[in-house]
């Protein structure tokens, strides 16, 4: 009786670690990123008015809901007409231990309500990385705003959720 006891304990204390491990691997990550305009240049299309594609350069720093803190470098392309319209980047998030994330990015911005605040949202793809988080794959989803205008630098502040883990 006492084997049966000890081998259903040691069952149920292997089920618990097991799906303790499975849900920490399932966790988000979630945090902000602040970051401002670095570099920007702009042709004008010439199809409508205000319609110009773009590319820029960020770069900031990411605060991690953990309390850890990463720098950010982004590079992207955009095409927008009156201020409104899609992007394509690509992040690189550098830990202090010199690990890296790399990312690709896409989405929409624009103008919301009277015009003076700017939303920027999409989505993420983990396409990479170094060190800790070598073989990295999986999704997020971001949420902001321009502070400033773009043609100054602009800053921008995301609040993101990152489900990005090894496979």
């Amino acid at each position: 009786m006492k084997r049966w006891a000890l081998a259903g304990i040691g069952f149920l204390s292997v089920t618990v670690l097991l799906v303790s491990m499975t849900q920490a691997a399932d966790e988000k990550i979630t945090g902000r990123i602040v970051a401002h305009y670095t570099k920007m240049e702009t042709v004008e299309v010439g199809d409508v008015p205000g319609h110009v594609l773009g590319i820029a350069q960020q770069s900031g720093l990411v605060f991690y809901s953990t309390g850890e803190v990463a720098k950010k470098a982004a590079s992207f392309h955009f095409d927008m007409v009156k201020g409104k319209g899609t992007f394509v980047g690509y992040d690189l998030f550098t830990d202090q231990d010199g690990s890296t994330r790399y990312l690709r990015s896409t989405g929409a911005a624009g103008p919301v309500g009277d015009g003076k605040k700017y939303v920027i949202e999409g989505t993420f793809e983990c396409i990479g990385g170094t060190g800790k988080y070598e073989g990295y794959k999986g999704t997020g989803t971001f949420k902001g705003e321009r502070v400033g205008e773009i043609k100054t630098g602009g800053d921008v502040y995301f609040d993101f959720t990152m489900g990005c883990k090894k496979p």
